[in-house]
């Protein structure tokens, strides 16, 4: 039963016991692990409330489809499973459910419980960088300061008018020599 039962908790995130109270399955987030490049999943542990609470019919009709028989039987078998456990509890026996945890009597009579560690139901992701970061805008940054420069300097040596932008010099024809010979 105890099987069927961790499924059913798995499953519903609630698992009512009467006479016992409520298991309780509390999500933990993702965790990432950066020095080991991995993305550890969601985790998850049992709690338990001492509120006393019925179970559902459907929680019934589930148990019975698990357990292959008829929802009379379901009913019964259940219950007979939670007046055994409270028995158990009342003579001082230590109840070790696997991957719930320990269920004992406590001091002053109440149901004591102690979760297993946390439930782990998936494997880690690993993490790896999607984007490499690019440096090109450095490089524009470094040629667009040297132009900047260079343009400052030129108009500091010849001015900012706008024939200090063009050609000083005077350009004067060269007598060329014939490149021909004409014939007498």
């Amino acid at each position: 039963m105890y099987a069927e039962l961790y499924s059913y908790l798995i499953l519903h995130k609630n698992l009512p016991v009467p006479g016992i109270g409520t298991f309780l399955l509390q999500r933990h987030s993702a965790v990432a692990d950066f020095p080991n490049r991995k993305i550890l999943p969601p985790s998850y542990s049992v709690a338990f409330d001492s509120k006393e609470q019925t179970p559902a019919m459907s929680f019934y009709k589930w148990l019975s489809q698990a357990l292959s028989s008829s929802d009379h039987e379901a009913v019964t078998r259940f219950n007979d499973f939670a007046f055994n456990l409270k028995n158990q509890l009342a003579n001082g026996d230590i109840i070790n459910w696997n991957d719930v945890g320990t269920i004992s009597k406590g001091l002053g009579g109440e149901v004591k419980f102690i979760p297993q560690e946390k439930i782990v139901l998936e494997q880690p992701v690993a993490a790896e960088k999607v984007e490499k970061k690019s440096l090109w805008w450095a490089a524009a940054v470094v040629i667009g300061l040297i132009a900047v420069v260079f343009l400052g300097w030129y108009f500091s040596e010849n001015g900012v008018e706008v024939t200090s932008t063009a050609n000083s010099k005077q350009v004067s024809p060269i007598e060329s020599t014939a490149t021909y010979k004409l014939l007498p």
